[in-house]
């Protein structure tokens, strides 16, 4: 038996719906037609996927079956976010040890110094309204660079900075596109586009041969970018080539600035609109480090932090859709999967499905209870599941805490009168306005 078919339109099937309102028509498609329905935008035919066991099916018990399909790979060429089979498995081990306890700890202090310089520009704020989303985004695009590329002017990579946040809305309109005109055409959106792409190839292979000319020399860095250069596979003693780490290096820097962008913002704004939460947390905060600036082993041993950090991850996911291609024949909930097909799954959709949340749509750190996390363990999956899961999560999440801890021993948020927030669904989950909220001191 085939997936349901929503009805839609001639030739253009539900694209208009889709590009109207994303969030809303995929809702609408679950709540009219359930877990599994085909729908259609333009001539592709995509099947939504939203149960939690069925995307079990597709992430893991059958992940082999199910490759990427997006057009990412014109940016991130065949970096690990984008390789499949045993390319994958060698980069995924070459990769993982640079993210190993130990190297996260030898970057706190320089993750709490890009901290404490970007919260300098706000010393003397008191009781006004910030804008606070660009500054957030911008110290998570230093935070990466530097891990990266190791330390240099913050103005080294406002060009590349901009070059990323084009790339990101580009790809997106390209996805809704009825008929996307071919990158190689020079429209005036692509000759952007090749543009920004040459920006951020010009700076990576730079620093890539620095970096190679550092380790010749005998003095290589600790920086990222450095050690996948050393790094060897163990099980065959080869490693990277220049090419293969150019991929890698644009893979992470993009998936670093855009996915801990734009999650900073949305917890500060929960924060602010949740006030008696702000206040438990900034009495654990007070209780565990006081005004010292925070380590990794005290950012990381704080429960109700874990507990709002984990919900606005399930609420505002900044990955907040993919698409997999089927490369076989399966099966999934009784519902065959042809060879080809283009299934389209959300964490979104699924961290807030009805059937496994009580209360979705409210922001509630406490529901994050070890029963909860048991019972609930595939229906969140904000870093991916399975063995594609992000290898750079735990670098994302010792930033994210060490960026709130801060704020909050700083100050005290509110909303800004008149501002309201938006989502806005790119590639990335962000907000249609920058976030402005009212900041009130703490201390002098």
């Amino acid at each position: 038996m085939n997936p349901v078919s929503a009805p839609g339109l001639p030739w253009i099937g539900n694209l208009h719906q889709y590009r109207f309102d994303k969030i809303g028509f995929l809702k609408n498609l679950r709540e009219r037609h359930g877990d599994l329905v085909q729908f259609r935008l333009g001539p592709h035919a995509l099947i939504l996927v939203t149960h939690p066991e069925d995307v079990h099916r597709v992430e893991m018990k059958n992940a082999r079956n199910y490759v990427k399909a997006s057009n990412f790979r014109a940016v991130v060429g065949d970096g690990i976010f984008m390789s499949e089979g045993e390319k994958w498995k060698k980069q995924r081990r070459l990769i993982a040890p640079t993210f190993h306890h130990g190297n996260l700890l030898k970057m706190v202090d320089d993750m709490n110094r890009k901290i404490g310089m970007a919260l300098e520009a706000f010393r003397a704020v008191d009781h006004l309204p910030v804008e606070l989303s660009e500054s957030m985004k911008r110290l998570a695009f230093d935070i990466v660079c530097e891990a990266l590329f190791g330390s240099r002017p913050a103005d080294d990579f406002t060009a590349l900075r901009q070059a990323m946040v084009y790339i990101n809305r580009y790809l997106t309109g390209r996805f809704g596109a009825l008929l996307p005109v071919p990158m190689s055409f020079p429209t005036p959106s692509n000759i952007r586009f090749h543009r920004a792409l040459s920006t951020i190839d010009r700076t990576v292979w730079d620093l890539i041969g620095q970096k190679s000319s550092e380790s010749a020399s005998g003095t290589p860095g600790e920086d990222l970018l450095t050690k996948m250069m050393l790094a060897r596979d163990p099980a065959t003693g080869e490693g990277m080539d220049s090419s293969q780490l150019r991929d890698e290096a644009v893979s992470m820097m993009l998936a670093g600035f855009e996915t801990t962008g734009h999650l900073i913002p949305w917890i500060l704004h929960e924060l602010a609109v949740h006030p008696a939460h702000q206040e438990r947390l900034v009495t654990e905060i007070d209780r565990r480090v006081g005004q010292r600036i925070p380590g990794a082993e005290e950012a990381m041993d704080m429960p109700f932090l874990d507990a709002v950090v984990d919900e606005a991850l399930r609420l505002h996911p900044p990955v907040w859709a993919w698409t997999k291609r089927a490369i076989e024949e399966d099966e999934i909930n009784g519902r065959r999967i042809r060879p080809g097909s283009i299934l389209y799954l959300s964490p979104y959709l699924t961290h807030r499905h009805p059937r496994f949340w009580e209360r979705p749509d409210e922001f509630d750190p406490d529901r994050w209870t070890p029963e909860l996390r048991e019972k609930n363990k595939l229906a969140f999956f904000p870093f991916g599941m399975g063995p594609r899961t992000c290898v750079g999560r735990h670098f994302a999440l010792l930033e994210v805490k060490l960026i709130l801890i801060r704020v909050l021993q700083a100050w005290k948020l509110g909303p800004a009168p008149g501002h309201r927030t938006e989502s806005d669904y790119q590639i990335t989950l962000g907000m249609k306005r920058p976030l402005v909220l009212r900041l009130v001191r703490r201390v002098g």
